[in-house]
């Protein structure tokens, strides 16, 4: 649980710094010859690229604490004989609900990364298709 907070801690430190700098980038290449439609699709590339890796970050955070908590529960910690058995018990029902919520973050994560990793490809193969025939005109 500890690498969730660290994580998430880095991600709300770099994600404005990273907004903030290619919103800069896109509002300079705005004034260029293309103009809106070019500022418009520079926006949505930044958008696109920013959810895929919030959320690759989020899949491998939950992915790392899922298995950590995994293998708590199939080899848990051994302790002192003090130990009651309530409170084994309330340790194991502490994993398995970090282990359900760590799958619920995949389960919610991994759709929207697929779907943005879609885009993205998309947006390239239009990019690449619009240099081709730029190029193919301009000769």
């Amino acid at each position: 649980m500890e690498i969730l907070v660290i994580l998430f801690s880095i991600i709300m430190c770099i994600v404005p710094i990273a907004l903030i700098v290619l919103i800069v980038q896109a509002i300079a290449k705005k004034n260029n010859k293309e103009g809106k439609k070019d500022f418009e699709e520079e926006i949505r590339s930044i958008y696109i690229y920013l959810i895929l890796i919030i959320t690759l970050i989020a899949i491998i955070a939950g992915v790392i604490v899922m298995f950590s908590t995994g293998l708590d529960i199939i080899l848990p910690e051994k302790s002192a004989g003090d130990e009651t058995y309530n409170n084994q018990q309330w340790k194991l029902n502490k994993n398995i609900v970090s282990l359900i919520t760590n799958i619920t973050v995949l389960l919610t994560t991994l759709p929207i990364f697929v779907y943005h990793n879609k885009l993205a490809k998309k947006d390239r193969e239009t990019k690449k298709q619009e240099k081709t025939t730029k190029n193919y005109t301009l000769q």
